[in-house]
């Protein structure tokens, strides 16, 4: 079948929240993203967060977490809500990331994992930042 269905699954299953598409671009357009309430963060590594990210995530690459939960962890752990995402579908590294932040003690009610992933996301032409978190280089646009 679909691998996001899929995922949908094996997300609900390790007790944790998986999002739509819609329903993450309703995430990234609620006025609270700007204020920090709520955060976006990317489970992927240098090379693909740099090449394409959702504008304004915060990177949390899950095989060296040492390098960014000290930055992310306490941004997380104050956010209303966390929309985590890697490259989706059969992809598990948003998953692994979600249940280290859970771990760390962010409540799961707080923690929603974009099933889809960067993969949905640039297929449907949202806005995607190279290069450095708010580096102001986005290309594409909201529906």
């Amino acid at each position: 079948g679909n691998p996001v269905d899929a995922a949908f699954q094996r997300l609900r299953q390790r007790g944790l929240q998986p999002i739509t598409s819609d329903e993450a671009v309703q995430w990234f357009r609620d006025p609270r993203y700007r204020d920090g309430s709520v955060v976006f963060v990317d489970a992927r590594a240098d090379e693909n967060y740099r090449s394409g990210h959702i504008p304004g995530a915060w990177q949390l690459d899950y095989y060296h977490p040492d390098n960014y939960l000290p930055t992310v962890l306490p941004i997380c752990r104050k956010a209303e809500k966390v929309v985590v995402y890697c490259t989706g579908g059969d992809c598990e590294d948003s998953e692994l990331t979600a249940i280290l932040l859970r771990d760390a003690g962010v409540p799961s009610d707080k923690l929603l994992v974009y099933a889809g992933g960067i993969t949905e996301w640039t297929e449907r032409q949202l806005p995607v930042e190279t290069g450095a978190r708010n580096s102001g280089q986005v290309s594409g646009s909201l529906p």
